[in-house]
């Protein structure tokens, strides 16, 4: 035998021992940490009991009525409210009426976050003939994007004040 092919065997002799520790290891470590550890419950009948009636449940209080849900957004990256409500209502000025309803979940109307998820209200009507009840939740969504934006210093905060008193029939 020569040198070259004495090397290649010493090689292969490695190779071998190195895989056998790694499956040895490997199994080791499956059945240390990797199957799930059998356990004994002991069942006993228990005795039969009767059951109590039951109480009568109280009357649920009446739940007020919310505004109805055309359904359910999940942004995704670049969209803003104002390309929500386009998407949604063919009218961006209406977005105030999404951030009213998902308020809780948005701290910010300028800053909203791929995979949130936001109900979207049904109006009737454009934002020219809306009805009572869309023109109060549309004043609602300005007045707090105006609440917000005065405390983050914006200049034209007060713009969203005014529409959101002329839309709820303040001056």
């Amino acid at each position: 035998m020569n040198a070259q092919t004495q090397k290649r065997n010493s090689t292969a002799a490695v190779i071998i021992v190195v895989l056998v520790l790694l499956l040895v290891v490997g199994i080791g470590l499956y059945f240390a940490f990797g199957r799930p550890a059998a356990t004994t419950v002991a069942v006993t009948p228990a005795a039969p009991v009767a059951a109590p009636a039951p109480a009568p449940a109280p009357a649920a209080p009446p739940v007020a009525a919310g505004p109805k849900m055309m359904g359910k957004h999940t942004v995704i990256p670049r969209d803003t409210l104002w390309w929500i409500s386009d998407k949604w209502y063919q009218d961006p000025v209406l977005w105030p009426s999404i951030y009213e309803i998902n308020k809780s979940e948005i701290n910010n109307p300028d800053l909203i976050y791929p995979g949130q998820k936001f109900d979207i209200p049904a109006l009737t009507g454009t934002s020219k003939d809306l009805s009572a009840e869309d023109k109060s939740l549309l004043a609602q969504g300005y007045l707090e994007a105006y609440r917000v934006y005065k405390q983050k210093g914006k200049k034209d905060a007060a713009d969203y004040q005014q529409v959101g008193n002329r839309l709820s029939g303040k001056k």
